[in-house]
C-alpha cells in the first residue's frame, strides 16, 4: 500500500468525488510549479524491522502518529511559535523575538547579531555564549532566521541553530559540550522541542534503526507557507546519519527515494544514459534540464509516487531520513500543504560521544 497517492494536472473531477468522499486531497504547488494533487492513504506504522530494514538500505521512513498527542500536548508553544513566524514575516527582528524567549536566560549571553550580505536569504542571525555558573563553556552558538528560497514569492522561513563559522563549516569539527549548548539553545527557543526529544516511541524507533548512541542536533525550525517548500537536495553532510523531521501543525508533502533509485528513474526518463552518470549529475547540481525534471516535471513526479516515494505528513507524523554516506542518502522534496504555514522540527542525528551531557537531552532528564 502506497502512503499517498499522485494524480495529475487537471484532475479536477476527481479531487472533487474524493473530497465528497471525505479524502484529504492537497494541490502541490511550489513557487509556480503545478505538479497535481496529492492524495494522503495508507498510514500504518511501520514495524521495528521493517523501519530498521529500509534505513539500512537508505529509504526514507515514514512514522506515521508516532508523535502521538503531543503536539495537542504542546499546543500553546506552537502557537505562540507560529504567531512568532508571522510577525517574523511582516519584518519583525528576529534579536526581539530571542530576546523575548531567552532574554533571562541564567545561562545564555547575548553576544552580537549579523546579517551576510552575500547571502540573499539571510534575514537576521543572533549570537549567545554558554556562561553556566559564569563559566564560559561555548561561545559562537547562533541562532539563524532565513528565507527557505530566494523567492519573493515563497514566505517560507527556517531558523537554524549551530556554532561556529558557517561558511568553514566548523559545526562539523564542534565538540559534543558545544553541540549540547546549541542544542539547549534550541529548546529553550522553542519548548516545543519537548514533542519529539521526549517522545519514547520515537527515540525507541531511532535507537533500534541506527543503533549506536546518537544525538539530535544542528536543530532547524521551519515555517514552510503556501506555494513553499525545498527542491530535491540530499542532507549528507560528515558525521551526520540522517535527519528525523517531524510535522507539529500543519502539512507537508514529501517525494523521498534512494540516490541510486532517483538516479536510475532520471537514466529512464532519458536525462542521463548510465545510472552513474545521473548520480554524479545530481552531485553536480548545475543541469538546467535535470533540475526541471525533478523539480517542475508533474509526469515525473508521477513516476516517483506510482514506486512509493509520496509521503505526506500531519501534526504528529515523522519522517527519517537516512545519510550513511554521499551515494547511500535519501534525497528528498518538500511541499507545503494547506492555506497557512505550518510548523516543523528537523533535527541531524549524530554519533553521540562521552562529552555530549545528558543533561542536554530531556529524555533524560
Amino acid at each position: 500500500m502506497f502512503a499517498a497517492r499522485h494524480l495529475r494536472p487537471g484532475s479536477h473531477a476527481v479531487v472533487g468525488a474524493l473530497r465528497r468522499r471525505g479524502r484529504d486531497v492537497w494541490p502541490l504547488h511550489r513557487r509556480g510549479a503545478d505538479l497535481g494533487f496529492v492524495v494522503a492513504m495508507d498510514r500504518t506504522m511501520p514495524s521495528v524491522a521493517a523501519a530498521k530494514r529500509r534505513w539500512d538500505r537508505s529509504e526514507p521512513v515514514f512514522l506515521p502518529g508516532i508523535l502521538d498527542d503531543a503536539p495537542e500536548f504542546h499546543e500553546r508553544a506552537i502557537d505562540a511559535s507560529l504567531r512568532m513566524f508571522d510577525r517574523l514575516r511582516r519584518g519583525g527582528r528576529f534579536l526581539d523575538e530571542v530576546e523575548r524567549r531567552v532574554g533571562d536566560d541564567p545561562d545564555l549571553r547575548y553576544a552580537g547579531s549579523t546579517k551576510d550580505r552575500s547571502d540573499p536569504r539571510e534575514v537576521e542571525r543572533v549570537f549567545v555564549d554558554a556562561e553556566p555558573g559564569g563559566r564560559k563553556e561555548a561561545e559562537d552558538v547562533w541562532a539563524k532566521l532565513a528565507w527557505i528560497a530566494n523567492d519573493e514569492s515563497d514566505a517560507s522561513l527556517r531558523i537554524r541553530f549551530s556554532a561556529g563559522k558557517e561558511q568553514l563549516e566548523e559545526w562539523m569539527r564542534s565538540t559534543d559540550l558545544t553541540a549540547s549548548w546549541v542544542d539547549r539553545f534550541a529548546q529553550r527557543m522553542f519548548p516545543e522541542c519537548a514533542a519529539v526529544l521526549r517522545c519514547e516511541p520515537l527515540r525507541q524507533m531511532l535507537d533500534a534503526m541506527i543503533a549506536r548512541p546518537h544525538r539530535l542536533s544542528e536543530r532547524i525550525v521551519y515555517n514552510n507557507a503556501p506555494d513553499g517548500g525545498a527542491v530535491f537536495h540530499h542532507d549528507a553532510e560528515p558525521g551526520q546519519i540522517g535527519v528525523i523531521f517531524s510535522q507539529l501543525e500543519g502539512h507537508t508533502a514529501w517525494l523521498s527515494l534512494p540516490k541510486e533509485r532517483l538516479a536510475a528513474l532520471v537514466v529512464r526518463a532519458g536525462a542521463r544514459r548510465t545510472r552513474r552518470a545521473a548520480m554524479e549529475a545530481l552531485d553536480a547540481g548545475s543541469d538546467e534540464r535535470l533540475w526541471r525534471l525533478l523539480n517542475r516535471d508533474a509526469a515525473f513526479c508521477a513516476q516517483l509516487a506510482a514506486r512509493g516515494a509520496l509521503f505526506v505528513l500531519r501534526a504528529g507524523d515523522s519522517i527519517a531520513l537516512p545519510s550513511q554516506s554521499i551515494d547511500r542518502v535519501a534525497w528528498h522534496s518538500v511541499f507545503a500543504l494547506g492555506s497557512r504555514a505550518s510548523l516543523a522540527h528537523s533535527y541531524g542525528l549524530f554519533p553521540r560521544r562521552p562529552d555530549y551531557p545528558m543533561a542536554a537531552d530531556p529524555r533524560h532528564g
